[in-house]
């Protein structure tokens, strides 16, 4: 049972989300769909701010939390949602409506093969409308703990993952049929936060974490050598 405090979370748009509809202007009342929807941690707050969702995953277990999660927010809101839940195979997954926004948070970078993730990313394209846009947020793939946090499991994650870079974002995006790419380094120096206390106090990893954030960009190259995360935001084509 969510409580009002965990609801209230869930009202405020995170830093991530503030940052996508920045970078795409998308306004209440837009139709998104999400890749791999989960738990309900994306597509709740965004129905919650008026946006109309849709998402799909290849769990019916995630998608009973899900629906667990929208009962409570629905229930804390007053109000329904406007929510469609699909069940099955991404890569399989036809719809009539065309979005203004397709996303995944977390999900296309653990598609190992590169035919098979050319093709994720086709199918979320197939599924924008033209003029609208595709958003992946992955995790660096650059930083300076990536192979560290690969052998030690930190974050909590041991499912295999690529190890995502702009120019690869830009380039798989660009072939499935996007006219403007901007690939966004975010989270600087968050992966500094998954280091063990021990070895930096877990005030300082704070410190250092949300100060990086409100530092000026001053070099892309040191930015994107110590973000945690890229959000990769590309334009669909209207030809």
């Amino acid at each position: 049972m969510t409580t009002s405090a965990e609801f209230r979370r869930l009202l405020r748009l995170s830093r991530t989300w503030r940052t996508i509809l920045g970078a795409t202007r998308l306004r209440p009342g837009a139709a998104v769909f999400e890749f791999g929807c989960g738990g309900g941690n994306q597509l709740i707050p965004l129905a919650l701010h008026g946006y109309r969702c849709a998402g799909v995953d290849c769990s019916e277990d995630v998608l009973a939390r899900f629906r667990r999660l929208m009962a409570d927010a629905e229930r804390f809101s007053g109000r329904r949602l406007s929510i469609r839940l699909h069940h099955g195979d991404f890569l399989d997954f036809r719809s009539d409506e065309p979005h203004e926004l397709v996303f995944n948070f977390g999900v296309i970078e653990h598609f190992l093969d590169d035919d098979e993730r050319r093709r994720a990313v086709a199918r979320m394209f197939s599924l924008c409308a033209p003029g609208g846009h595709v958003v992946s947020v992955v995790p660096s793939g650059t930083h300076p703990l990536r192979a560290r946090m690969r052998a030690e499991g930190l974050g909590g994650y041991r499912v295999p993952e690529i190890d995502y870079t702009p120019a690869l974002l830009e380039a798989e995006m660009r072939e499935a049929g996007a006219s403007v790419v901007r690939v966004i380094p975010h989270n600087l120096f968050g992966y500094r936060l998954l280091v063990p206390a021990t070895a930096f106090p877990r005030l300082g990893r704070r410190l250092v974490f949300w100060g990086a954030q409100l530092l000026p960009r001053v070099s892309s190259r040191f930015t994107v050598r110590h973000a945690s995360s890229f959000i990769c935001v590309a334009r669909k084509g209207t030809g």
